[in-house]
């Protein structure tokens, strides 16, 4: 059984919570599980706390308490339980059973009866043997039968006797039951089911990371267009108190001054807007990575370590498609549901054919005066065999109806199946254009970005030498801004654009270093 388990991920708790605590910071509370402490968490809005986490902190905390998960770790351990159901079928079974019988009833001949005007019988029976079917299907019994018979009958030499009888039957199918593939088939599709549930594990697991990544990258974003508002206020009063001092020597005018005044607003208005926006993506982030069911975190401050990675990535389609099918965990659990249609196909045919079983039992007997003397007797001069021939033949049309039922639902599975695989290549071909064109934008965005820099800078001076006029300068803050702003969104989606083709080619634990073990 695959169960995943991250590289280094519980060493890395624990060393960041004995950093946190050598820095003053507190740990995360390890209350007990289910329980809601509500004081813990307003004695915990009390205080301004800070966490410096890193997206690698944001992986590891979204897999370790994410319920999803915890569910979807089950369901293999479940689906070995119906393993071993389906091998039960060819484990032994021990039956013993115990019988009393006492009878008494008239007679028509005493001579028969030894003189005795009612015949008195008295029977024990204890018998014991074990049975099973092997995996070709053939069915076993291996028995001991003893009996202990007593009677009034006065022509019975030993009274009472005691018959014994060591005796094993084989029943043999030649049609119907018969062969490997057919008696195995519960355990293959047993089996086949638990690597299904492994694959679906997996792309749950993947599908946390792929949302984790995207929510720290829209924090970070939030973060730097919130110092990209603020840094554009500051410039608009900076330029306010330039314009207000002008004014006073009567070097600018009433309406320029008022244009300043109305740009510091908006400006402020714009901060204020990438603030909520800002605490939007804290909350999310905390959501997806449950640092929000934590008393101690819920309502700290998130400061990030790590910054979007600029590397740029030679990207090839048909690598891509490749990776895709050979890695996508849909993909392999598509594959393996044909199997499984298939297997039930063939079931379902055979069930539908007559079925013939070829039987034959051989015993010994032997007969005593009690039960060890009985086994002692037993001899090859006392056989008791037979063989036969057992045929039956479905009779109606349920079990026609069956297997038609399981050729429609192959052929669905084929027209899904095909289905995938063609939304397979759409997916990764839309991913492989977005990344290539997210790097040209990010390329475009970074030099636009230079570009407005020098030229905002240029124009400051021109501005200064009285070249330029309030409106003019204003307009070059609000373009200097939005190229920063573009800047960061760039390299946002660049990023994310990557993110989702790691996932549409099904490499995303690969490409975060995790793991599942066998």
């Amino acid at each position: 059984m695959r169960r995943f388990a991250f590289v280094c991920a519980y060493t890395f708790i624990f060393f960041l919570s004995q950093i946190n605590f050598a820095l003053g910071k507190s740990a995360p509370a390890q209350g007990k599980k289910g329980a809601f402490n509500k004081e813990a968490f307003i004695k915990s809005a009390e205080t301004n706390k800070i966490l410096m986490i890193g997206l690698v902190d944001c992986i590891t905390y979204a897999l370790k308490n994410n319920s999803e998960i915890n569910i979807k770790r089950i369901e293999p351990k479940l689906k070995e339980e119906d393993i071993k159901i389906a091998k039960a079928d060819f484990e032994p079974t021990l039956n013993v059973d115990f019988n009393v019988s006492d009878n008494e009833e008239p007679v028509t001949n005493t001579l028969l009866s030894g003189g005795a005007a009612s015949s008195l019988t008295k029977d024990v029976d204890i018998n014991a043997g074990v049975e099973g079917r092997l995996i070709t299907g053939t069915r076993y019994e291996l028995e001991f039968l003893s009996k202990r018979h007593r009677t009034n009958s006065r022509y019975q030499q030993i009274n009472p006797s005691y018959e014994v009888e060591p005796k094993i039957t084989i029943t043999q199918p030649l049609f119907g039951e018969y062969g490997v593939f057919i008696n195995r088939a519960d355990i293959v599709i047993a089996r086949n089911n638990k690597d299904i549930s492994e694959k679906d594990f997996r792309e749950t697991v993947m599908d946390i990371i792929t949302e984790t990544k995207t929510a720290y990258y829209n924090y970070f974003y939030c973060r730097e267009s919130y110092s990209i508002a603020q840094l554009a206020s500051k410039r608009a009063r900076d330029l306010l108190d330039i314009n207000k001092a002008r004014y006073a020597k009567g070097l600018l005018s009433s309406v320029d001054l008022l244009e300043t005044e109305t740009a510091v607003l908006e400006k402020e208005k714009a901060w204020i807007a990438a603030e909520a926006d800002l605490k939007k993506a804290e909350d999310e982030l905390k959501v997806i990575t449950n640092l929000v069911d934590n008393p101690e975190m819920w309502n700290t401050e998130l400061e990030l370590i790590d910054k979007p990675k600029l590397d740029k990535r030679e990207i090839n389609l048909v690598d891509s498609l490749q990776n895709a099918f050979q890695y996508r965990p849909d993909y392999e659990s598509a594959k393996i549901d044909l199997k499984n249609r298939d297997i039930k196909i063939k079931v379902a045919k055979n069930d539908a054919l007559p079925t013939v079983d070829l039987t034959g039992s051989f015993g010994l007997n032997g007969l005593g005066e009690d039960y060890q003397d009985g086994i002692d007797r037993i001899s090859t001069e006392y056989k008791d065999w037979g063989v036969g021939v057992a045929f039956s033949m479905p009779w109606g049309e349920g079990d026609r109806a069956q297997y038609d039922q399981r050729k429609l639902e192959k052929a669905q599975g084929l027209i899904a199946f095909y289905r995938l695989e063609q939304d397979i290549i759409l997916e990764v071909r839309d991913y492989v254009r977005a990344v290539d064109i997210q790097s040209r934008q990010l390329e475009v965005a970074k030099l636009a970005r230079e570009k407005e820099t020098k030229n905002y800078e240029a124009q400051k001076e021109r501005y200064t030498a009285g070249q330029v006029s309030t409106h003019d300068i204003l307009d070059y803050q609000d373009r200097l801004a939005q190229a920063e702003l573009d800047y960061i969104k760039a390299s946002i989606d660049y990023n994310t654009a990557i993110i989702n083709l790691d996932k549409a080619e099904g490499l995303t634990l690969v490409k975060n270093d995790i793991i599942l073990e066998e």
